[in-house]
Order: structure tokens, then C-alpha cells, then sequence
């Protein structure tokens, strides 16, 4: 009666176990950590967990709950690209005192090692385990192999796409018509047809700034201050960027699915040898991935600094060949404090433990020099306080603390330069005392 069906109950070719489940933990940390699309120097190419991160695109989804303020320009927006506030949140931005200042740069020549070097270190463990699996028969490794080197591949190909389409992004933008350089730009093509075209000349009108000034609300209410050249905004910040090819894009999806398959399912029917080394070759560069191991914004390297009392400081983060990013903070001089007779002044600029500086909403808008329609702006946006009755002590403490940020107001350009030159000082220092060591002149990415 229960033929063909019973034979079913005594067919056990093989036997699968729970192991695989393991491939699926840790895809929020590795859709954070590797969704920003940062360049790892030693771990580019290793097999991580979570690979359906990848093959399902998942990378790429839009994240809620960020506000972009463009205050310069009065724009409000909560639409950003998936890299750019998945490298928010790897950051380790204070409360409100967070600085980022975005600037386009000369592309470097290619450096080959950044590829080679994980490649080798890579190739050499995976190559290890094809090796292994195949003189010892377990063929069940073996197909599990081939379908980590394929993940290894699929997300290799899908994180260089995107770089790519943010790289040409960046290239293709140009400044605004209504700003200096742009006008000045389009003159430069004018001229090669009307010889008699006027140049434009920079104090001949109110020009727009190139450069403005923007407040990103995290999901967690940490406000982030960011100087971005308008001119991005849209094609790097807000707008995703498109794949070159869609169609092999999307075959190399499929792929990754039936490598992903393979490897769930093979895994626990492999040798208990085979098991453990790919259970420690997956998790470990996955822990370390999560932390920023050789990237430049490290967080194992600011965790060693705090371990030594020493602070990490501000750093540089290169988006691509030609994006950077300097992150700091508001300089101490900024910081309010009352005197005896219960007046505001500024700070002296000495030395502040981080515990004893300000977290207030209303200093950091005092510290962006708000001109009258910024701060109307900031009022529509519902990010200044409304009035209620006599109580004015909010804004009349805004007030003074506006009128002190105007007398002397930080000029947040220099800053950044003055950063950058001590930044690259203190690497030309490491780079003369390792006689010329690769490693250890990246040893800040660590």
C-alpha cells in the first residue's frame, strides 16, 4: 500500500547536518562592513560568511531614518545611497561634534600591491584547501571549495561594479553653472567657438558656494556635519549609481545563488578536517572584516590606540581614486563656557578631556555660522525650537552663542588642510623608519 514511498524511509546515500546554517550568521555586520564598499589591503579576497549578502544584491538596498540637510541650499532629503550611510554607520561619529569635509582629488597611479597582495593571501589558503580536500577524496569538500572560490568571485565582481559606478560618478560631475569654476568651465567650451566671449569674473556677482554645508541625522540622532561639493550631491550621495552591465551584473547573481547553494548544503556533508578549516577561514576574516582590518578607518586600530590611552584622531578615508574624506571634529576653540559674571565667551583653546565636551544640539548650530536663510531653513525643518509664551532663554542663549561664532568664525577649509599635512607628515615619518617596508608603512590601516 505504501509502495514506492516506504522505500524512501531506508534511502540514506548521505547525511546533512546544521552546519551550513552557519554560512548565514553575521549578514547585518558583513552588509554594513562591506556595503561600504571599503578596500580591504589584506582581506579583499577572502571568503567571508553571509554570501547571500551579495548574490541577493542586499548590499545595495536603501536604508530609512537618514535626513540629508543640505543647509546652503535649503534641500531636505531622506533618499541616500546604500554605500554612503552604510559607511556612516561604520564610523564611530560622536553625538554632534563629527566633522567630514569631502573633496574630489588627483587619482593616484594604480598600485598593484593593493590587488596582488590579498590576492596571494587568498589564493594561498583557498588553494590549500582545494589541495587538501582533493588528496584526501573528500569530494564533498572539494565541491564545497569551488563554491567559496565562486563567492569569492561573485562578491569580488558585484563590490568592483559599484566602485566603479561611483568612481565614474565622481569623474563625470562638474560644478554648478551658478558657481565660479562651473561658470568658468563653460566659458573654457564657449570660447572655442566665440572667440569674443566675456571670461567671468569672480567678484562680478554672488556666486554660489561650490562647497556646502550639510547635517546628516543618523537613525540614532547623532548629527553628522559634512562640507560636500554640491556638485555630488546628487550623482554620489543621494542618487545610485547604475552597474555598466545589468545583464552580466545580474548572471553573476545567479551564480552566486548556486554557489551559495552548494555551499550550505556540501558543507556538512564534508570531512570533520575540511569542516574546521573552512569554518576557521570564513569566520575569522569575517570578524576582522567587520572591524575595518586594513581599511582606513580602522576600528582595530582605534581600539588599540585606546588600549595604549592615546587618541586615534582624526583620519582620511579614500572612496575611490579620485573621493576623500578627512573626518575630524569641531576644534576645542569652538567649545562655550560662562564666566563669574554668567556671560558667554569662548573657550580657551587648551586641551579638553572628550567627557567634558559639549553634546548640545545648539552649540553645533551656533558652530555653523547660520546666515538668516539657514536659519529659516533649519526653523521649516523643525530643527530650531518654536517659541512658547515668554520663554525666550533658548534663543537668547543661541543668540550670544551665534554672535561669538561670527566674531571669530573657524574656518573649517584650513582645518582640513592643516589635518591632512600632519596626516601625511606622520606617514612620511613611519615610511623613513621602515626602511621602505610595504607593511609596515600601512601598518595605520591595521
Amino acid at each position: 500500500m505504501f509502495y514506492p514511498w516506504k522505500a524512501l524511509s531506508r534511502w540514506t546515500p548521505f547525511e546533512i547536518d546544521a552546519l551550513g546554517l552557519l554560512t548565514l550568521l553575521g549578514a547585518n555586520e558583513v552588509d554594513i562592513s562591506v556595503g561600504r564598499l571599503a578596500r580591504s589591503y589584506w582581506l579583499e579576497y577572502m571568503p567571508l560568511l553571509a554570501g547571500f549578502v551579495f548574490t541577493g544584491d542586499r548590499f545595495r538596498a536603501k536604508q530609512s531614518a537618514f535626513t540629508l540637510y543640505n543647509i546652503s541650499s535649503g534641500i531636505v532629503t531622506g533618499n541616500l545611497t546604500a554605500w554612503f550611510t552604510r559607511w556612516m554607520q561604520a564610523q564611530e561619529f560622536h553625538v554632534s561634534r563629527s566633522l567630514v569635509y569631502w573633496e574630489i582629488k588627483e587619482a593616484p597611479p594604480a598600485q598593484w600591491s593593493y590587488v596582488l597582495v590579498p590576492a596571494l593571501i587568498s589564493a594561498t589558503l583557498t588553494g590549500f584547501l582545494l589541495v587538501m580536500t582533493l588528496l584526501s577524496g573528500d569530494w564533498y569538500g572539494y565541491a564545497n571549495t569551488i563554491a567559496i572560490i565562486l563567492l569569492i568571485v561573485v562578491r569580488s565582481y558585484t563590490i568592483h561594479e559599484n566602485r566603479n559606478a561611483i568612481n565614474r560618478a565622481v569623474a563625470t560631475a562638474k560644478p554648478l553653472p551658478t558657481t565660479f569654476t562651473g561658470a568658468l568651465g563653460e566659458w573654457d567650451e564657449r570660447i572655442r567657438k566665440d572667440p569674443k566671449a566675456l571670461r567671468p569674473q569672480q567678484g562680478s556677482r554672488q556666486w554660489r558656494p561650490e562647497v556646502v554645508k550639510i547635517l546628516v541625522v543618523m537613525p540614532d540622532s547623532r548629527a553628522v556635519t559634512m562640507f560636500i561639493p554640491e556638485h555630488l550631491l546628487r550623482g554620489v550621495f543621494v542618487t545610485e549609481t547604475p552597474v555598466r552591465s545589468p545583464g552580466v551584473y545580474r548572471l553573476a547573481q545567479w551564480t552566486g545563488w548556486v554557489a551559495f547553494t552548494v555551499h550550505v548544503v556540501t558543507l556538512g556533508m564534508a570531512q570533520l578536517a575540511t569542516q574546521l578549516y573552512v569554518v576557521t577561514v570564513t569566520v575569522i576574516p569575517t570578524v576582522l572584516i567587520c572591524y575595518g582590518f586594513g581599511c582606513d578607518d580602522s576600528r582595530l586600530y582605534k581600539g588599540w590606540c585606546w588600549l595604549w590611552g592615546e587618541y586615534a584622531g582624526p583620519y582620511i578615508y579614500d572612496a575611490g581614486p579620485q573621493l576623500r574624506a578627512t573626518v575630524f571634529e569641531w576644534p576645542e576653540d569652538v567649545e562655550f563656557t560662562k564666566d563669574c559674571k554668567g556671560v558667554w565667551r569662548r573657550r580657551d583653546p587648551l586641551p579638553i578631556s572628550a567627557d567634558k565636551r559639549t553634546t548640545a544640539r545648539q552649540d553645533l548650530y551656533a558652530w555653523l555660522n547660520l546666515s538668516d536663510e539657514e536659519q529659516r531653513s533649519l526653523w521649516d525643518w523643525h530643527l530650531l525650537p518654536h517659541t512658547r509664551g515668554h520663554d525666550k532663554s533658548w534663543w537668547n542663549t543661541f543668540n550670544e552663542k551665534k554672535r561669538l561664532i561670527r566674531e571669530r568664525p573657524p574656518d573649517i577649509y584650513a582645518l582640513k588642510a592643516r589635518i591632512q599635512g600632519d596626516l601625511e607628515a606622520a606617514r612620511s615619518r613611519r615610511g623613513r623608519l621602515d626602511g621602505g617596508s610595504k607593511i609596515l608603512r600601512d601598518i595605520e590601516k591595521i
